[in-house]
């Protein structure tokens, strides 16, 4: 009968490396192949970063040289940029141009339209820009200039604004004289909305001095007979311009000595004379 020693060690199983199955191909892979695949991988960028000069950025810019020579040779790099809708401007067709950095010679995969766009956009000086790569070799920007809708005082000094409500920057608020004068915060951006809405009310632009943004809400517009008329909230802003109209040729209301027009009750007018009657005079003069 054998002896056996109670003290003796087990023996240790020798581990066998963990692998999985292909399921396309249905070879075997041992995981310690791939970790050291990948660490090779690894390895091998890092010493071509080293051989090219010590960083990636420098083998980024290497590869999209490489790809732009590419592209030239194979005739898709970009060989003209043209700006329709501004032939007018010639100045702002250029200034538009070097807005959206394409050179001619690059290559056409990296001129994206919607980068171009935004770059043209930043400007603040075209509207309804569009971009268009035509291939091989043409990319096509299309715009048309910011037309000025209206001057704004914006505290210190008269600025120009677009019919997007964008400050037009170095434009002279003097050479539009005849534009709508507007003033208060966010006037910019609601202007727009008020010019369309004063087109359809000629009677009422031409006694206009000047409106100004209440709470970024509505308007109170100061008439040039110094009356003040206070408009409602801009989603009633056409109905009110309407009304004011209506009374304007039936009345000539504008033309009163009022202090101020109230049309921010629909259905109601509300006037507030110059100088409001003495009613208590009237009484004391008609019992005498």
């Amino acid at each position: 009968m054998p002896k056996i020693s109670r003290n003796q060690p087990a023996k240790k199983r020798k581990r066998e490396p963990v692998t999985f199955v292909d399921e396309v191909t249905g070879e075997e892979v041992r995981v310690s192949s791939v970790l050291f695949g990948f660490v090779m991988l690894i390895a091998i960028i890092v010493a071509l970063a080293a051989w090219m000069g010590g960083s990636m950025s420098q083998i980024e810019s290497r590869f999209a040289g490489f790809m732009d020579d590419t592209a030239r040779m194979a005739g898709v790099s970009v060989n003209e940029v043209s700006v329709l809708g501004l032939e007018q401007d010639p100045g702002l067709q250029q200034e538009i141009r070097a807005a959206a950095m394409i050179e001619p010679g690059e290559n056409m995969f990296r001129a994206d339209p919607y980068i171009i766009r935004r770059r043209v956009e930043g400007t603040h000086k075209v509207l309804n820009v569009r971009v268009h790569r035509l291939w091989p070799d043409q990319v096509v920007i299309i715009a048309d200039a910011a037309e000025p809708v209206a001057v704004w005082h914006d505290g210190k000094e008269w600025t120009v604004v677009d019919g997007l409500g964008r400050v037009i920057p170095d434009e002279r608020a003097g050479d539009h004289p005849d534009l709508v004068r507007v003033a208060g915060r966010g006037a910019p951006e609601a202007a727009p909305a008020l010019v369309n809405a004063l087109a359809d009310a000629p009677d009422v632009t031409g006694d206009l001095a000047i409106a100004t943004r209440i709470n970024d809400r509505r308007w109170d517009m100061r008439l040039i007979s110094g009356a003040t008329v206070r408009l409602p909230e801009d989603v009633e802003l056409t109905a009110a311009l309407g009304r004011l109209t209506d009374l304007q040729v039936r009345t000539a209301l504008m033309q009163r000595p009022l202090k101020m027009i109230d049309l921010r009750n629909a259905g109601r007018v509300y006037l507030g004379p110059v100088n409001p009657p003495n009613f208590k005079a009237r009484e004391i003069a008609a019992r005498s």
